[in-house]
């Protein structure tokens, strides 16, 4: 969706209006796609200074009050101008006024808390390539934007200058993972005015001295009250100075290093009544601030030397009344508060509570806080300080109301003053001028000008200081709830291949399941897959689900790229997560067969296993057995015995001792590894050898594509270029002779095969089938060689002229007859293997 700016409506000549949604974010007011506030000097409704108000919010308003900036801080600000251009409304100009003075400097700019922008004007983040920025410190001469000026000509001009006022213009480039909800919310990290006059150097500029920031509000006289430094009815320099140089004074640090001892970093908000502003910065120096002898005095929270020496001789008769101690409903023992926190984004945050244990001790035990606010302060340690300071003077409870003769005139509101008086025992005892009116109740000749004085008891140890009392601040926990502008990315897919049966008699297909661990956020509504093929130019979008896995059906064999991302609730996108995973589908050999078991009964070996998992060895695959003699064996050491449709789980085979091998074959012939189960070959009945015939070792009988090598029988081979490979697939070797019971008898016979594949050639290059058919890259395991034994039978005399039963396979067989007669196949199914055979008999066994 594209940025949109709505017009609205003006109202006697103010721009109006409400927000509407659409695009980006909610558009303002415009008049012919534009949008231009008034930014008023004063508001109608004036907040205490002291609450401490959120300050990272920028204002969408026609009218709002205007913002002095002392210090550092981050603030947001108000949108001035508003405008929607390009191809479908896709870039978003506004700019944006942050305070109605020159600033030092403007630093990084955050969208939503989150560094959108860097001091030096980089975006990055989601935000990089996104955000164009401008920024104008405030200059009473500076220039328009220009570069807002170069992209809206008709919008923007020269004219439009904002002199005296910092501000930014951004360009925003519309993207839905980068502006979700709209336009962000914009704060600014600001050093705030610089032209504060300092009388110490004669110079202006910028300064985090709370009493120069003071008397710079306080002399101004369109917001602050008129006061100008050094003149008539205006603030006294040197009371300025004094307090000056006390802020700048340098305190050392529990942690290390040290800081100033006062500083003043804050946003007024000139709808604030002068009185609440003035109170909010004297509470970031322990200040007092009085109109006294036709000027305003600022003193800085320190201990100073007396300055006048009050004694009896000042009092008119009668004239101290003493207060020792302030009602319990208004004592404290310990000071808590709040400061704001740049540790913590700027936020309000507690401050490190300063208690004393002696003066809980004097209150019986009963815990009693009072809480301050302090928004001027950005140092928890300079927080504590203000915070001993609020106790020690609250725990100094004497006051004293003199009435003074015209003597008494010398002190004034802020001065230390000794009191003597020995009928109270004090002898030079130090208090604090907190108030001098004219006393109108006294008479006599004349007018009587007599002062009437309020002093509070005060000590050097209200101010003293020592890194040690300082407690290490803490920012408070950040909260652990997930940023929906920020999502992480999710697990990495892992993929499953399966296979599985259509319903409308397509066969067999292959299914792949993308699974993937869930991101961790609350946020996140849905992920989105995609796929490529490798050598694909273009993802392939699965579309989006609210859970953790997706398939995906009739999916290619190959080599595969797939990724995930998380979706916000948002709109907001999490980065990609890939994968590479290779597809084998139907060319994936079948899985191991588990649970093979044997059972014997009555010369039968039935051989069992779980049904095979593979869909295409259940549809148009095998389940092969094979046999060896020997105890251990390999598949190419073995020869076949059976071959039943993939879909069963049981086999009847021919029992005999040594080692059942068996695996499953898919509709592909592609073979999985095989499983063994070995055998003694025990039955009940009790047999014994009646006769038997025997080929090895010399193997005379006729051959057929067979040699004898030494005391074995192969495959007949022939060597071309140093090539050796076997002449024929398949050979036939016929026994010498027959096997004559003498006379019809009922007999069992069984074979005995001794079998071994042979490697004809040890070297890859001698090869000359295709790679892909091959058994091995060495050695024989795997070689796919065959023995099959197969017998004929007669009821006649073989030396006669007999009449022989067909031929058929034999493994173990029970028969009635005369005669029989054997012979041997031998196979192979590669040429650069031949199977080896040194034992080839038959036994035929009566009922001992």
């Amino acid at each position: 969706m594209p940025f949109i700016v709505t017009a609205v409506t003006a109202i006697a000549g103010a721009i109006s209006g409400v927000l509407a949604a659409g695009g980006i974010g909610a558009a303002l007011l415009r008049i012919g796609g534009t949008l231009l506030l008034s930014y008023a000097a004063q508001a109608l409704m004036p907040k205490p200074q002291t609450t401490m108000q959120p300050r990272t919010v920028t204002i969408r308003e026609p009218v709002v009050p205007r913002d002095l900036v002392y210090g550092r801080t981050r603030k947001g600000g108000v949108i001035v101008f508003l405008h929607s251009s390009g191809s479908d409304n896709k870039f978003l100009d506004l700019v944006i006024v942050l305070a109605t003075h020159r600033v030092k400097s403007i630093g990084a700019i955050y969208f939503e808390g989150e560094v959108a922008i860097n001091a030096a004007g980089t975006a990055q983040g989601r935000w990089a390539g996104k955000v164009v920025v401008e920024k104008k410190l405030g200059a009473a001469n500076q220039t328009a934007f220009a570069g807002l000026k170069a992209a809206l000509p008709d919008k923007w001009t020269e004219n439009h200058r904002l002199r005296g006022c910092a501000a930014i213009r951004l360009r925003l480039t519309y993207d839905q993972d980068a502006f979700p909800g709209g336009i962000p919310n914009i704060t600014v990290d600001l050093e705030g005015k610089d032209d504060i006059w300092d009388p110490r150097t004669q110079t202006a500029g910028y300064s985090e001295n709370p009493a120069l920031c003071l008397a710079d509000y306080m002399a101004n006289p369109t917001w602050g009250i008129g006061a100008r430094i050094g003149q008539p009815d205006g603030i006294d320099e040197m009371s300025l100075v004094e307090a000056a140089n006390i802020c700048d004074e340098t305190v050392p640090l529990a942690g290390g290093g040290s800081e100033p001892r006062y500083a003043c970093n804050g946003v007024i908000t000139l709808s604030e009544v002068p009185k609440t502003i003035i109170e909010g910065m004297l509470s970031s120096f322990a200040g007092r601030c009085a109109f006294s002898g036709g000027s305003w005095r600022i003193h800085a929270g320190a201990w100073r030397a007396p300055d006048v020496a009050l004694t009896s001789d000042h009092v008119r008769e009668g004239g101290l009344t003493l207060a020792t101690r302030v009602t319990m409903s208004s004592n404290f023992n310990g000071v808590r508060g709040q400061f704001v926190s740049p540790e913590n984004d700027w936020q309000p945050d507690d401050f490190p509570a300063y208690a004393s244990d002696v003066y809980l001790a004097e209150d019986g035990g009963e815990q009693k806080w009072r809480d301050i606010s302090l928004p001027f302060t950005i140092s928890a340690s300079m927080a504590q300080r203000l915070a001993k300071i609020e106790l020690e003077r609250a725990r100094r409870q004497m006051t004293v109301r003199l009435s003074g003769k015209l003597s008494a005139w010398a002190a004034t509101v802020g001065d230390v003053v000794t009191l003597s008086y020995a009928r109270w025992g004090f002898a030079a005892k130090p208090f604090e001028v907190h108030g001098v009116s004219l006393d109108l109740t006294a008479s006599g000749d004349g007018a009587l000008l007599l002062p009437e004085l309020v002093l509070r008891e005060t000590s050097p140890l209200v101010y003293d200081w020592s890194a040690s009392e300082q407690q290490i601040y803490a920012a408070a926990p950040r909260t652990a709830l997930p940023n929906a502008y920020d999502i992480p990315a999710p697990g990495a897919p892992q993929v499953t291949e399966d296979l599985y049966v259509t319903r409308d008699g397509g066969g067999l297909k292959v299914l792949a399941r993308i699974a993937w661990e869930a991101a961790p956020s609350g946020f996140v509504a849905a992920y989105q897959l995609q796929g490529k093929l490798s050598g694909g130019a273009d993802w392939i979008d699965y579309g989006r689900t609210d859970g953790t896995a997706l398939e995906i059906r009739d999916i290619a064999p190959g080599a595969w790229a797939f990724r995930v991302k998380a979706i916000s609730v948002l709109g907001v996108s999490s980065p990609w997560q890939e994968t590479q995973a290779e597809i084998l589908g139907l060319t994936a050999p079948p899985a191991q067969l588990e649970n093979v078991t044997l059972q014997t009964a009555g010369g039968l070996a039935i051989l069992k296993w779980t049904r095979s998992a593979d869909p295409d060895v259940r549809v148009g695959g095998n389940i092969v057995i094979r046999h060896s003699k020997e105890a251990t064996a390999t598949w190419a050491d073995s020869y076949s015995m059976d071959r039943v449709s993939g879909g069963e789980a049981i086999a009847v085979v021919p029992l005999k001792p040594g080692t059942y091998l068996v695996r499953a074959e898919d509709s592909g012939g592609r073979a999985g590894p095989e499983t063994r189960v070995s055998t003694k070959g025990a039955q009940v009945l009790a047999f014994s050898t009646l006769d038997f015939l025997q080929a090895d070792p010399g193997f005379v009988g006729p051959k057929s594509g067979l040699q004898v090598t030494g005391s074995t029988l192969t495959l007949a081979t022939a060597t071309a270029n140093g090539v050796t490979q076997v002449s024929t697939m398949e050979g036939q070797y016929g026994f010498a002779a027959g096997l004559d019971l003498g006379a019809v008898k009922r007999v069992r016979l069984r074979s005995e095969i001794g079998v071994a594949a042979l490697a004809l050639n040890d070297r890859i290059d001698a090869r000359t089938a295709l790679m892909d058919t091959w058994a091995d890259f060495d050695g024989s395991a795997g070689a796919e060689i065959d023995v099959l034994f197969e017998i004929r039978e007669t009821d006649d005399d073989p030396a006669g002229a007999p009449v022989w039963g067909p031929w058929g396979r034999l493994d173990n067989h029970e028969i009635e007859a005369r005669a029989v007669e054997a012979r041997a196949h031998l196979t192979t199914k590669d040429a650069s293997y031949t199977p080896i055979v040194s034992q080839l008999r038959l036994y035929a066994d009566e009922v001992a």
